[in-house]
């Protein structure tokens, strides 16, 4: 299971706050198929996090390279 940095119950006091925000009053699952997550990890080896975008409609999942 994997937690956004802002909705953690392990690290964040407000996650439910953040978690609402977020996604809403539902569970807040998406499932993401990991063949096509680990190809696009390994276009980019310099890789440390990954950004997801929630929109109205939409989720867009990009690699972030920190310096």
């Amino acid at each position: 299971m994997v937690f956004a940095e802002e909705c953690n119950p392990t690290s964040n006091d407000d996650w439910f706050d953040a978690k609402r925000r977020t996604f809403g009053g539902n569970g807040g699952i998406d499932f993401i198929d990991a063949e096509r997550l680990e190809a696009m990890i390994a276009t980019s080896p310099n890789a440390t996090h990954l950004r997801v975008v929630f929109l109205v409609d939409t989720m867009q999942i990009s690699v972030v390279e920190r310096a």
